[in-house]
């Protein structure tokens, strides 16, 4: 995005916790970023995870997922949260956090994940308006550092092709919230493909 970094696309895409000693290695091919991460469980209901991924610069965050409900088969409920640090033409970092559900049958699973994002970008210089076209929002001052906060919602569908592999399709929403560094509130939408392999 405009070459500034933004919170991860890649995270759990289930609230299903792994479960003690279980790992996961998750794949984006591109779509909408490339990026790789990886879970491990650390009790029977705490996960904990790594991941980069290149936006339109690298991003690396590590993040925590605590199951409320976990279930092999039906609904399950868990608290997500992470921080992250990007290097691009202006450094940012920030966090997220919110409530992650899933209900999965057999092969099927569908999740959805609403969250809010803060990002502070350190370093932002602009010489034209032009520099910020490519956002879903506009900047609105020439500052050396920014600061903003959005919401966002991942809704998407896993398919377990078997015990140990699956993929993924789904969309991200994103709502833009107005502040002193945004000007007026905005909406975009992102597609996303995934892969991943527990072991």
């Amino acid at each position: 995005l405009g070459g500034c970094s933004t919170a991860p696309m890649l995270s759990s895409r289930t609230a299903r916790s792994l479960g003690e000693g279980k790992q996961r290695i998750q794949l984006m091919p591109g779509l909408p970023v490339l990026g790789v991460s990886y879970e491990r469980g650390l009790s029977e209901k705490f996960d904990v995870g790594l991941g980069v991924e290149l936006q339109l610069t690298p991003v690396y965050s590590a993040f925590g997922k605590y199951a409320l409900i976990t279930n092999d088969q039906g609904w399950s409920l868990a608290a997500l949260g992470g921080g992250f640090y990007g290097s691009g033409i202006v450094d940012s970092y920030g966090g997220y956090a919110g409530p992650i559900t899933s209900w999965r049958k057999n092969w099927f699973e569908i999740f959805l994940f609403p969250r809010y994002n803060y990002v502070q970008w350190r370093g932002l210089k602009r010489d034209s308006q032009d520099d910020t076209d490519s956002l879903f929002f506009d900047v609105v001052d020439d500052v050396s550092r920014a600061q903003f906060h959005y919401l966002q919602t991942n809704l998407g569908m896993n398919f377990h092709t078997s015990e140990r592999f699956s993929f993924g399709v789904g969309v991200s929403h994103f709502v833009f919230l107005e502040s002193r560094y945004v000007k007026g509130s905005s909406v975009g939408w992102l597609p996303e493909l995934s892969f991943a392999w527990s072991f």
